[in-house]
């Protein structure tokens, strides 16, 4: 149970909320990571606007959100991200081999870069002259700070997350994500 309580429909007073849930509730139930932002409406996440300033094609930016929930052992980002990056058309085996990305195979050597970016910045917040250059390479500037302000947002994400106990609104997935 999450360590403060999060509103329900019922309990929101504000009408600006009470259309926020709405236009939530429209798309399906909602998350309670949504939730959480209504406990203090003046803090505004807009993910999707991340997503796309990261340049990121959907396989790779999910990629990354997945490696960062999993560096920052983060159930809720996963839980989420296991979902929509099946969405993008990323195989059960493949979201489970982000965990242990090293090993596998079925990485393209972009999306291998990009995972060697995410474990840099989550080990040493700067990463090597190497890995920066590798990352950087072939990318804009704009790219660059995108891909970079993506996954600090979902290491920032997991830390909120984890400090308010936000549980998954159904049994967490898993981390091998049903991939056996």
């Amino acid at each position: 149970m999450a360590r403060i309580p999060l509103p329900t429909q019922e309990s929101l007073t504000d009408e600006m909320l009470q259309r926020r849930w709405q236009r939530q509730a429209a798309r399906g139930p909602v998350l309670n990571i949504m939730r959480l932002f209504m406990v203090n409406p003046q803090i505004e996440l807009n993910a999707r606007a991340i997503w796309q300033a990261s340049g990121l094609a959907p396989r790779a930016r999910e990629i990354v959100i997945l490696r960062c929930a999993a560096t920052q052992e983060s159930t809720y980002e996963w839980h989420q991200h296991v979902r929509i990056a099946h969405g993008e058309g990323l195989p059960l085996a493949e979201i489970a081999a982000v965990r242990h990305w090293q090993d596998a195979t079925c990485f393209s050597e972009d999306e291998r870069v990009l995972l060697a970016y995410v474990d840099a910045i989550a080990t040493t917040r700067r990463p090597s002259d190497e890995v920066y250059a590798a990352f950087a390479a072939g990318r804009s500037p704009a790219e660059i700070v995108g891909v970079t302000m993506l996954i600090t947002t979902y290491f920032q994400l997991a830390n909120v997350m984890a400090a308010l106990d936000l549980e998954t609104e159904e049994p967490f997935v898993g981390w091998d994500a049903g991939a056996h």
